[in-house]
């Protein structure tokens, strides 16, 4: 499942009566639940929704997790034993090699791809077990709302028998700068040098020599 740059998709605009307070509040629901921003030079809606961290905070996925920072996405969940522990791993290494360049590692917030068993004290505990690295979120949220961020992020496949296999999706990390609006994708097949050379490039930084 091989990406070279992430694919966005547009969100289809609601028509709401206001001839109601309930309307009016379902309309701001709505609004929420998306946020414009700059991605590829383009103003677009990125979904905003509410979501859960492996800490109990609730959080809007683009206000609380991506505003105006660099951030690494992936998606996993914590019974997968496929590619998502060897992913998890290569992409610490890479945040490590990254980090003196930019000052610090780069945000990683992992969405789950199992929410009916990956509560917050489900995460809690996954990220417990992995020596809980600084700057490492988990989340949770209503699977619809999950669906539409891993559609919207690119971390899909065009044969439906492989994407409904959610572990062929743990290979993958989308990287986000909002400052700049560039954004990119790769496999952490790739490795953690290949990783942070893209993220230093995505970043808007010169690989050193």
């Amino acid at each position: 499942m091989a990406r070279s740059r992430i694919s966005f998709i547009a969100g289809a605009a609601a028509a709401f009566s206001f001839r109601s307070h309930g309307a009016t509040a379902a309309a701001a629901l709505s609004e929420a639940a998306s946020t414009e921003a700059l991605v590829a030079g383009s103003r677009r809606r990125f979904p905003n929704p509410l979501l859960v961290t492996n800490t109990g905070r609730k959080v809007r996925f683009y206000d609380d997790l991506v505003r105006g920072r660099f951030v690494f996405l992936t998606f996993a969940y914590t019974r997968c034993a496929g590619k998502c522990p060897a992913s998890l791993s290569r992409l610490l290494e890479a945040r490590a090699l990254v980090a003196p360049r930019l000052g610090h590692a780069p945000d990683l917030v992992t969405l789950t791809l199992d929410p009916e068993h990956d509560t917050p004290e489900a995460l809690a505990t996954y990220v417990a077990a992995h020596g809980a690295p600084a700057g490492w979120t988990c989340v949770t949220g209503a699977p619809a709302d999950l669906e539409r961020l891993r559609r919207f992020l690119g971390f899909t496949d065009p044969d439906p028998r492989v994407d409904a296999d959610r572990s062929q999706h743990g290979a993958l990390v989308a990287m986000g700068n909002d400052r700049t609006g560039r954004w990119q994708v790769a496999s952490t097949a790739a490795g953690p040098e290949q990783i942070a050379l893209l993220a230093l490039r995505t970043a808007g930084l010169r690989p050193t020599a």
